[in-house]
């Protein structure tokens, strides 16, 4: 019989092939991230681009979903949109939120996670890359006129009687945002997202609480101000949903998902 020493042992230490991580779940690396935001912001481009060249086939499928949501009863656009209108101030705010708060949320959860859960961040990066890749394909396959754009749903635009911050249907930020890829809603799946990672990742109770604000809010903003349909949100929820399925499908079974084990905030 083979006796087996210390020595040899010893000698087979660092002999075994160690696992590389599988490039979608890749260590964070400062470049790398930049390289993949340039890449996504030059596809949004290229799609907003191409689907801003004729409003008719967005139309038709927005009036299809408004009456895909007549059927099913779920088409509360107009009530919270008349509610809104009637409350000038309001829908300022609410203008202003939709515009900014994605912009300014998504980025700074992203750099938290970079810089503070850094084991945690090729998961949440994966989990924000799919919804929005989605979105990216449906944008361009099925465009879609948000409420606000469709002759005769009854629907206020209220980011031009309102204007504040920034007004998407005129002047300068009409061309900086895709008018008619209202389907998936990506403010929606984004808040979803930004909100999920912050619940999982801090324990502290009232930071967690506005983590679930943050994506009930969002969705009621859009509906209120005539950007997206219930649909829009139904399909958000769903892009959302098949990246934490696929994530689940490629990540192998005996790998340890570094989401619940990465550190508590110090918040």
């Amino acid at each position: 019989m083979e006796t087996v020493t210390l020595t040899d042992e010893a000698a087979k230490e660092g002999t075994e092939p160690v696992a590389r991580p599988r490039w979608w779940l890749a260590p964070a690396k400062w470049w790398r991230e930049l390289l993949i935001i340039g890449i996504g912001f030059g596809l949004y481009t290229f799609i907003q681009h191409q689907i801003n060249v004729s409003p008719v086939p967005a139309i038709r499928h927005a009036n299809a979903f408004l009456a895909a949501e007549r059927w099913l009863g779920i088409d509360v656009e107009a009530p919270l949109n008349g509610a809104l209108a009637g409350h000038p101030t309001l829908a300022t705010v609410a203008n202003d939120y939709y515009v900014l708060l994605h912009e300014v949320v998504t980025p700074a959860v992203i750099l938290w996670l970079f810089l503070r859960r850094r084991a945690a961040y090729p998961y949440a990066r994966f989990l924000l890359a799919v919804p929005t890749l989605l979105g990216f394909v449906l944008y361009y396959a099925v465009p879609v006129a948000p409420p606000r754009l469709v002759p005769g749903a009854g629907i206020v635009d209220t980011m031009a009687v309102f204007p504040g911050i920034g007004d998407y249907s005129s002047g300068p930020m009409e061309h900086t945002a895709a008018q008619f890829a209202a389907f998936p809603s990506l403010h929606f799946a984004w808040a979803l997202w930004a909100g999920a990672m912050v619940f999982w990742l801090v324990r502290h109770w009232f930071v967690r609480a506005l983590a679930v604000c943050y994506p009930a809010c969002t969705g009621l903003v859009v509906l209120a101000t005539g950007n997206h349909f219930v649909l829009d949100l139904a399909g958000g929820a769903a892009v959302t949903a098949c990246g934490i399925g696929l994530l689940g499908l490629l990540r192998p079974v005996s790998e340890t998902v570094a989401l619940q084990s990465a550190p508590e905030s110090s918040s």
